[in-house]
């Protein structure tokens, strides 16, 4: 009967691969890793999903809520709160560009060429003896009962008794360092409140050490980080003075760039690292000429 039963040379009645083979793991008692290792050959495998993907680029609002003072019918104090916002930039820019200006331009007086090279012809003669000024050659000493100033060193061995006191010395320098730890060890003892206040402050210390940590750590999740090698410049910030506003949404002018806000809005939020957006690409300059072999020369052509 089993011969019957069983497949003839050459007949592939039956699909291998059709039946597949599954066991129920029970994963209560089981830790990550066997399960994970359990899945791999006995089921399905688990794909963990990426940390990245959970986490988020910036804390930073997709859209932040605008000063109240660009509105087309501000307050009387917002806007002027805008304003001086507004001025306080400037003047450090032009703070910055004013000691950018007095510690490169106007460090360096202005020289013309004639006093320049005056000036580089001293500076490049000096230390220079003149041709006329011709001192006399000083005679060598060659005095041969001149005697050096520090005497020969003699190499002498040291006796028996010296190295025996040298010794003694070293044992007793020995003995008081050892009976100065012990005192300090005694005194430490009697010191046992003044070392806990000494830890008391070190843990407050440490303590408000953490605490700065962590708000800078919030800080900086709030911040932009630096995707590129160009510095991150926010957008100028969108003001009227109080000529321009109209007071009502029909008369007012639009001042911003709406896909511009939302471009800024991205690279603040670290999803698009900053660049120099180039709208003219430079080609390279490819230099032409003609080889020697096909150069013609006129001169030698019969022009007949």
């Amino acid at each position: 009967m089993k011969k019957l039963n069983e497949p003839k040379r050459g007949e592939f009645n039956v699909d291998l691969w059709k039946e597949k083979t599954t066991k129920d793991i029970d994963t209560n008692w089981l830790s990550l890793d066997t399960v994970r290792h359990t899945l791999t050959h006995f089921g399905v495998k688990k794909k963990r999903i990426p940390t990245s993907l959970r986490k988020r680029p910036s804390n930073i609002p997709a859209v932040e809520p605008p000063h109240p003072g660009i509105s087309y019918n501000p307050s009387f104090e917002d806007h002027q709160h805008l304003l001086c916002e507004v001025v306080q930039k400037e003047m450090e820019f032009i703070k910055e560009e004013e000691h950018l200006n007095r510690v490169t331009t106007k460090m360096f007086k202005k020289v013309s060429p004639e006093e320049k090279e005056n000036n580089l012809i001293k500076e490049m003669s000096e230390g220079l003896k003149p041709e006329n000024d011709q001192e006399p050659d000083e005679d060598e000493d060659d005095d041969p009962t001149v005697k050096s100033v520090n005497s020969p060193v003699k190499n002498q061995k040291k006796t028996r008794v010296q190295r025996r006191k040298q010794k003694e010395q070293k044992n007793l320098a020995y003995k008081r360092q050892q009976e100065k730890i012990e005192k300090k060890k005694i005194s430490d003892i009697y010191k046992l409140k003044l070392l806990d206040r000494q830890l008391a402050t070190k843990e407050k210390k440490h303590k408000i050490l953490r605490q700065k940590r962590l708000k800078k750590k919030t800080l900086k999740a709030l911040g932009t980080k630096t995707l590129s090698k160009v510095k991150f410049e926010p957008l100028e910030p969108d003001f009227k003075l109080s000529t321009e506003l109209t007071g009502n949404l029909r008369n007012t002018e639009p001042t911003n760039n709406l896909l511009k806000d939302r471009f800024k809005s991205l690279q603040k939020r670290n999803i698009v690292a900053p660049a120099n957006i180039r709208l003219k690409q430079d080609k390279a300059r490819v230099k032409r000429f003609i080889k020697p072999d096909h150069k013609i020369d006129m001169t030698k052509i019969d022009m007949k």
